[in-house]
């Protein structure tokens, strides 16, 4: 689809007889004939990104600076008038400009030729020929929507009307949003970009933004009935980490999604989405990228997960019947990524084969403390043609032949030492709730006392972690099923978990 965005201001020269000033701003000559320069806004042939729809709205503020004939801001003397306010006399597709404050602009009149730079909204006072610009605040599109015009060169007393080209600065992100399977509703939904800049100054030489912060969050301007949404941003190259969140109303679900990484924000761009939301994530995808004065881009897709949080069902947190496990652990700020425990496990099972040491038979980071999936895969990579791995590598086994379905390479894995401490230390904040849980689940309670890591200690040893959260690693070896001591009889057990 093709947008045209441009917004259309006729400079009309009129001609009164006046004597020049002696404190003109730059030379008009000494001739008595003056030409003073009067504005009228043309029609906005496509909507706004104002609250004004595709009329101009009585108040809205411009500001014209007029320049020497290929002059700079650079250069003082260059900048003939300075940020002068102009403003609408009427609502309505067309409406006079009238000079808000001081005297007329006047053209030189020795044909001296001049050019035009223009904005909107109008801000004062200005630092530097730049304005800065800061989109936290959605709610009023209006006060951020930044226009620029510059085409309006070489001209002079001759020229008669002359007409300014308006474009965007920033862009604007467009969501619609529908509902799928669930049906769940979207009023009153929250739409937020994230990881982005809200802050920039322009360049009134030649329109540019520049960035000036980073990893911000703006929430959309979103109707009421959170169908449709939007959001201005600021134009940058090269963006990595922006995020899509939606918030569905009173805690119904939090979905996020990644934009491609890099992603660019081109200046005067529209880009639109179609987002189905679901009871458990939701679909994203780009009906395209539509310049304001020209062509659309190719269109984009993804898909998100939701946001999970700690003690979730996973992959729909509010349905245990089709539960595979519980999520321990979030591991990005948004909740879209981490770690779930299963809902079962196996009691009197062995770590591996005592006396033989794993590093030195080259199992690569069966001492990783911190990450159990490349130990769990060489540990079966090892041994998958052995018997041992049945007889002695019982946790092993057990994850390789029955949650991951005989793939060496499959999902779940035995936890490191510190992925086990973390699980277990969120299963003490609230047994009960946990154990049930994983019993309605269809799962079993943790039943054994002390519970094996992926992570080897020596060639005699490997780490585990009791249920009351202590790591050890001696008196018990490798072979050990079950602790037998003086107060009774204790199970070594094994969890498997994933990543997500």
């Amino acid at each position: 689809m093709r947008l045209k965005f441009i917004y259309n201001i006729l400079l009309l020269a009129g001609s009164g007889l006046f004597f020049a000033s002696c404190d003109s701003d730059y030379d008009v000559g000494v001739d008595t004939g003056l030409v003073a320069v009067e504005f009228r806004a043309g029609n906005i042939s496509h909507t706004r990104t104002t609250n004004g729809g595709n009329e101009w709205i009585a108040g809205d503020q411009a500001g014209v600076f007029m320049l020497a004939e290929g002059g700079s801001f650079d250069t003082p003397d260059d900048v003939l008038e300075n940020n002068r306010r102009y403003s609408t006399d009427a609502s309505g597709e067309t409406s006079a400009f009238t000079l808000a404050e001081g005297s007329p602009l006047y053209y030189p009149q020795n044909g001296g030729k001049v050019d035009f730079i223009a904005y909107y909204p109008y801000k004062s006072p200005l630092t530097d020929y730049t304005y800065p610009i800061d989109i936290t605040d959605q709610q009023t599109p209006a006060a951020i929507d930044v226009l620029y015009s510059n085409n309006a060169t070489s001209k002079n007393k001759n020229s008669g009307a002359v007409e300014l080209q308006f474009k965007h600065v920033l862009n604007k992100l467009s969501f619609t949003l529908t509902s799928g399977d669930g049906a769940p509703d979207l009023t009153s939904a929250t739409v937020q970009v994230t990881n982005i800049a809200t802050t920039a100054t322009i360049d009134f030489g030649d329109g540019s933004a520049t960035a000036t912060n980073s990893g911000q969050t703006v929430t959309a301007n979103t109707a009421t009935d959170g169908w449709s949404s939007s959001t201005i941003v600021i134009p940058q190259e090269n963006v990595t980490g922006a995020r899509l969140i939606i918030t569905l109303k009173a805690g119904a679900g939090k979905f996020e999604w990644n934009f491609p990484s890099p992603t660019t924000f081109q200046p005067g761009k529209e880009y639109s989405y179609l987002i189905t939301v679901s009871k458990t994530g939701i679909t994203v995808s780009s009906s395209g990228i539509a310049i304001w004065a020209g062509t659309g881009d190719a269109p984009t897709t993804g898909t998100a997960q939701r946001a999970y949080k700690v003690g979730d069902y996973y992959p729909d947190p509010a349905n245990s019947n089709t539960a595979i496990g519980v999520v321990f652990q979030i591991t990005d700020q948004g909740g879209a990524h981490g770690k779930i425990v299963s809902l079962d496990e196996k009691t009197e099972f062995s770590w591996g084969k005592s006396k033989r040491d794993e590093k030195s038979a080259g199992v690569a980071r069966i001492r990783d403390e911190n990450d159990g999936a490349a130990a769990t895969r060489n540990i079966i990579t090892q041994y998958e043609l052995s018997y041992d791995l049945q007889k002695y590598y019982q946790g092993f086994h057990w994850i390789f032949w029955t949650k991951n379905s005989r793939k060496a390479d499959g999902e779940w894995y035995l936890p490191a030492k510190n992925e086990l401490k973390e699980f277990i230390t969120q299963w003490k904040s609230d047994k009960p709730g946990w154990n049930t849980k994983f019993i309605d689940a269809g799962g079993s309670a943790m039943g054994a006392t002390y519970y094996w890591s992926s992570t080897e200690y020596n060639h005699t040893f490997a780490y585990f972690v009791n249920i009351a959260g202590a790591t050890g690693y001696s008196t018990y070896n490798k072979e050990t099923k079950v602790a037998e001591t003086q107060y009774g009889n204790y199970p070594f057990g094994v969890r498997a978990i994933k990543k997500f």
